[in-house]
């Protein structure tokens, strides 16, 4: 099952991600400088019409990872890594950048949609902890698993 997440990058955020970090024994300078990194950003926006000029206010950034960049993929990476040790029997998640897939294998079709029905609920709980959103529109299977 392909499970299709909703602007995954822009919902990384940063106090969970710093969290993690330290969890996963990143601490000292690189700790220090990614925590800089993403704690001090700010952004605004700015709309240039043909008579006007409208400009909000500054916001601190508190979720987001950049998107196409190496650090980008490597911190989302590290905000997801747990992901994968909740399913272990005849599951798995495979992840990709933002795209993560689902595989569970069982022979036996009662046994199959059991599994199923239990990963995809640790899955959600494990979102919604997470601040991760499912894109429902896009991922259609969760329909058949009723």
């Amino acid at each position: 099952m392909f499970l299709n997440l909703q602007k995954a990058f822009d919902c990384v955020d940063h106090d969970i991600l710093l969290n993690k970090l330290n969890n996963c024994g990143i601490t000292g300078g690189f700790f220090k400088l990614i925590k800089n990194y993403l704690q001090n950003g700010y952004q605004r926006v700015v709309l240039n019409n043909n008579s006007s000029r409208s400009v909000s206010d500054w916001g601190k950034i508190t979720h987001g990872v950049p998107q196409g960049s190496i650090l980008g993929l490597l911190l989302f990476h590290l905000y997801i890594n747990d992901l994968p040790s909740l399913v272990k029997t005849n599951n798995n998640i495979v992840s990709f950048a933002d795209d993560t897939s689902l595989i569970i294998s069982n022979p036996d079709q009662i046994n199959f949609k059991n599994y199923a029905n239990k990963a995809l609920q640790l899955i959600q709980e494990w979102f919604g902890t997470n601040l991760i959103f499912l894109n429902w529109e896009k991922n259609p299977l969760y329909a058949l698993l009723d």
